[in-house]
């Protein structure tokens, strides 16, 4: 099993729509071979910043995820929502140590 921690870092003006494209990512998500579940964090200080923590069976569940043809791609000169660029990690699972 994996596990992917994703921070979002959200323009304050943008936070409905991207906490709408969060929640709509997260629903297709859940029917996606592999996964296994999904968390979204808001933060208690910065609420512009938006977490998700995903468990997957596999990594290459994860990344046949990630790289699917239908995952939407942004817009040319559409707006961001982004204060700065989403960061992504990727840890092994492993039992309670």
């Amino acid at each position: 099993m994996i596990t992917v921690v994703v921070h979002h870092y959200v323009i304050p003006a943008m936070t409905p729509q991207a906490e709408k494209q969060i929640k709509e990512n997260g629903r297709v998500m859940r029917s996606f071979p592999g996964f296994i579940t999904r968390q979204t964090l808001i933060g208690q200080n910065d609420p512009n910043q938006i977490t998700t923590v995903t468990t997957w069976r596999a990594l290459e569940d994860f990344q046949r995820w990630n790289n699917r043809p239908d995952r939407p791609q942004p817009q040319p000169n559409a707006p961001t929502m982004w204060a700065k660029p989403i960061e992504s990690t990727v840890f092994n699972t492993t039992a309670e140590l």
